[in-house]
């Protein structure tokens, strides 16, 4: 093990044990392997159509069915007109049984849908939506605030897109997960310059300001504020972040602008107890884990996300985390399965089909390949006996 340095944090009245930073993680590659393209580009290309598919969230529908939403557009951004679009996805006969575009705005980017499921059972997609301006004489994308579609029939038909609003006077722009405890569901969302008064995503002096991530809740009748977690974290600004439950609080994975990986233990109030800086602590973590994705399994803890090792590849990889110290245990490297290099994807979310003999880890995400002109919608599946 490498000793590089050694840092002891203290937050909120509790010292985290002091690590060393340069610490390896044990890596290995699954042998049982299967990927199916769900939605292949050539076959958009080919009917002259968006071809772009790109940031796939999913929401298990029923038993049978996970929902998959995800751009289809002309390019990664900027692609003014590009729609969301929900395919119905049937785990058992792994099949795409219907399609729907449920926003087509062509003044707007439909950029991603993140699924909140509510306590009465209805699926809601929350989406970052955006337009193409000049701001200071600039070109930028600037957020027009959250839409949403809902759904009480598992998929089979969407209500109208409307604007989701302000929240105490607040409007955000990116929703990124959602978690239900005891009948109040718990958001993560992001606010953006520009849905400010100010309306401009840029400073005097033509420098870029950014937005704060902030812990939200809904009791089933009025949304809430709960915490400015960007602030709460100690001001390093966040983008895409995650939670999960935990004992009496919550596990929050954040994505940094200044290119670190986080996990942080709050309290249900959002107030940090613990913080941990995997990129500081670990070499085969060189930088963000790029749109993570927090779940549970069994016993363990998992944190998913795109990945950078020594190699200065493009990987989705998956850790296994000890949930009491935050330390990454394991890493899985889940893709590339070849030599390929991937220049856009691995924004990814997990299901499960199988018995507990016979259990399948199962992946949605995206992917292109730098002889490729757009990505495709694809499903991995593991034998999760392997690769936890």
């Amino acid at each position: 093990m490498k000793t590089a340095c050694t840092i002891t944090l203290i937050l909120s009245a509790l010292t985290v044990p002091a690590f060393v930073c340069g610490e390896e993680i044990p890596f290995k590659t699954p042998t049982v392997f299967t990927e199916q393209i769900i939605l292949g580009a050539d076959e958009f290309t080919a009917k002259n159509e968006n071809a772009y598919l790109a940031f796939p969230a999913i929401v298990r529908g029923d038993e049978d069915h996970v929902l998959i939403s995800y751009k289809r557009g002309r390019s990664h951004a900027n692609d003014t007109g590009a729609p969301l679009e929900v395919a119905r996805f049937n785990v058992v006969t792994n099949e795409i049984e219907s399609r729907k575009i449920v926003s087509d705005d062509p003044s707007l980017i439909y950029q991603m849908g993140e699924w909140l499921r509510f306590s009465d059972g209805s699926l809601g997609n929350f989406v970052d939506v955006q337009k193409v301006v000049v701001d200071q004489g600039k070109r930028a994308n600037h957020r027009v605030g959250v839409q949403f579609v809902t759904t009480t029939d598992s998929g089979a038909s969407y209500s109208p897109m409307q604007p989701w609003g302000a929240i105490d006077g607040v409007e955000y722009g990116y929703v990124f997960d959602g978690v239900e405890v005891n009948g109040v569901i718990y958001v993560l969302a992001m606010t953006f310059p520009e849905l400010s008064a100010a309306k401009t995503r840029f400073d005097a002096q033509g420098k870029r300001i950014y937005g704060t991530v902030t812990a939200l809740s809904f009791d089933g009748k009025e949304w809430k504020f709960e915490r400015n977690l960007t602030e709460e974290f100690g001001g390093a600004a966040i983008n895409e972040s995650c939670l999960i439950a935990s004992e009496d609080g919550f596990i929050v994975a954040t994505r940094g602008y200044d290119n670190k990986a986080r996990l942080h233990r709050v309290d249900r109030t959002f107030e940090v107890r613990q913080s941990r800086n995997l990129t500081e602590q670990y070499d085969q973590i060189r930088g963000i884990v790029g749109r993570p994705r927090l779940f549970r399994e069994g016993d363990g803890l998992y944190l998913l996300g795109r990945n950078y090792r020594k190699t200065g590849k493009m990987e989705l990889c998956l850790f296994r985390v000890d949930e009491e110290s935050l330390e990454v245990e394991q890493g899985v490297v889940l893709g590339p399965r070849n030599q390929a290099k991937i220049v856009d994807g691995y924004y990814a979310m997990p299901y499960f089909t199988g018995s507990a003999k016979d259990r399948r880890l199962n992946i949605i995400t995206y992917r292109r390949d730098s002889q490729a002109k757009s990505p495709d919608i694809v499903r991995l599946e593991f034998d999760w006996n392997e690769a936890r």
